[in-house]
């Protein structure tokens, strides 16, 4: 992992310096001071290469699927949608994979993250009418192979 951020950081230097071999002589102390920081900041978190493999496809259908079906509702002469605003308790129990599937809702069309406290997500759905909760429980399932994280007991009725 420290591997991966020094060759990132060290390509944004490059990147920056135009490709200029003598400013390695200030970049070189940049990048590794850029590196340490960055750890402070944000202690890696472990991933899953195989959850990886399964999410990326997931979220790219998702939002193929999803940005057909807004488009079909922006052209559709009715505008069929009803939005809603739901609650739905989250099982992750990472805080950084609350925050990543947060992100998600909101990078697919349809859906819109309204906010995060604890567990509990406010989701703005274009269409309520839709099985939205069986959307939600799939990207939660995905995010939880990504971060190695264990779904906790939905213990109340409110999933």
């Amino acid at each position: 992992m420290p591997a991966l951020r020094t060759i990132l950081f060290a390509l944004i230097w490059w990147l920056l310096a135009e490709g200029d071999a003598a400013s390695w002589g200030v970049g070189l102390p940049s990048v590794l001071l850029a590196v340490a920081f960055s750890y402070t900041l944000a202690p890696p978190t472990p991933r899953s290469p195989l959850g990886l493999l399964q999410f990326l496809p997931f979220f790219a259908l998702r939002s193929l699927r999803g940005a057909i079906d807004v488009a079909w509702r922006a052209l559709h002469p009715a505008l069929p949608i009803a939005p809603l605003l739901v609650d739905f308790r989250l099982r992750l129990s990472q805080e950084k994979a609350r925050v990543f599937m947060t992100n998600c809702i909101s990078l697919l069309p349809g859906t819109l993250s309204a906010s995060l406290e604890g567990d509990r997500l406010q989701v703005h759905v274009l269409d309520g009418r839709g099985d939205f909760r069986r959307d939600l429980e799939a990207l939660e399932l995905r995010v939880a192979a990504l971060f190695l994280d264990r779904l906790e007991n939905a213990d109340d009725g409110n999933r």
